[in-house]
């Protein structure tokens, strides 16, 4: 990342008056359009907050020119450049035990004051940080929808938990990997590293899903189907599991009962995304979805 002092500094960075930047920071809130969506799958209901126009160019260029990649090490798969759920899987291939993992309510649990304290710790200045801040968080916490919550998200937890995490599992033999909130372990034995896990991001404020009864704690033998942010992996290749398909056919399906064109344009690019990440496992099924989308549309 790149530490600034100076909010002029800032400001000339990110191409933009000084002014205006505070007077976007100040009023944040009349940025972004938000709407509720419904994981059929998971059950549960997410706020999706979408910043209009002018904010997403600062955040793409907050990412670019001052978060950077520099602090996101080779364990990170969400929000890298070249990286993808398809390779965060790979690392798990062949494996004789997988232990995925979520971090509880990801997004609205890191904090504004979480992002604040990171940046100081960065090495920004306080006025920068203060500003920043305000720049890439919502009601308090990191929208899901802006460019930026997933890059400021990995550096967030870079230090205190993917580098010590990486190495644990590494001098074990076995592998770890993190995609946004999805954690991942494997090896002979790597249940004995859940505990240390989630010491580490409590560290952060953060928490997990540990409990005997949480489906989001799972222990995965090779002798059971092996799936890890929706891929499994016991083929030895990564392969999409069902549900995901049918779940982007039922999306398509849904799309032609949109009454509000924003609405319907937004879950229109969400379903050609989830499709160009069907067809890079199956590209037969998503010809077919493609077709099923262009009778949708008429």
């Amino acid at each position: 990342m790149k530490a600034m002092v100076s909010e002029r500094q800032l400001a000339w960075t990110l191409g933009v008056p000084l002014a205006r930047l505070r007077g976007i920071a100040g009023n944040a809130r009349a940025h972004y359009r938000e709407w509720k969506t419904c994981d059929k799958i998971k059950g549960k209901v997410r706020t999706i907050c979408s910043p209009d126009d002018e904010l997403k160019a600062i955040q793409r260029n907050i990412n670019k020119r001052i978060i950077g990649v520099d602090g996101v090490g080779p364990d990170v798969h969400g929000g890298v450049r070249h990286r993808s759920p398809k390779t965060n899987a790979g690392q798990h291939i062949g494996c004789r035990i997988l232990v995925t993992l979520d971090v509880r309510s990801f997004f609205p649990s890191v904090r504004h004051e979480m992002v604040f304290r990171m940046l100081r710790e960065c090495g920004c200045g306080t006025g920068v940080a203060r500003l920043l801040t305000k720049l890439t968080t919502l009601h308090g916490a990191l929208p899901q929808g802006a460019p930026t919550s997933v890059p400021i998200a990995n550096l967030l937890l870079a230090r205190p938990v993917d580098q010590p995490t990486g190495a644990q599992a590494r001098a074990s033999a076995a592998s770890y990997t993190r995609f946004v909130d999805d954690i991942g372990m494997s090896g002979d034995r790597p249940q004995t590293m859940i505990n240390d896990v989630a010491r580490r991001l409590s560290v952060r404020g953060l928490k997990t899903y540990r409990g005997r009864r949480d489906e989001k704690l799972k222990i995965q033998p090779h002798s059971r189907p092996q799936e890890i942010t929706g891929i499994l992996i016991n083929s030895g290749r990564p392969t999409l599991a069902r549900r995901h398909r049918d779940k982007v056919r039922a999306a398509i399906h849904d799309v032609a009962k949109i009454a509000n064109p924003a609405e319907r344009d937004e879950a229109l690019r969400s379903i050609r995304g989830r499709l160009a990440h069907v067809k890079r496992f199956h590209p037969g099924v998503a010809r077919r979805l493609e077709a099923h989308l262009s009778r949708i549309l008429g």
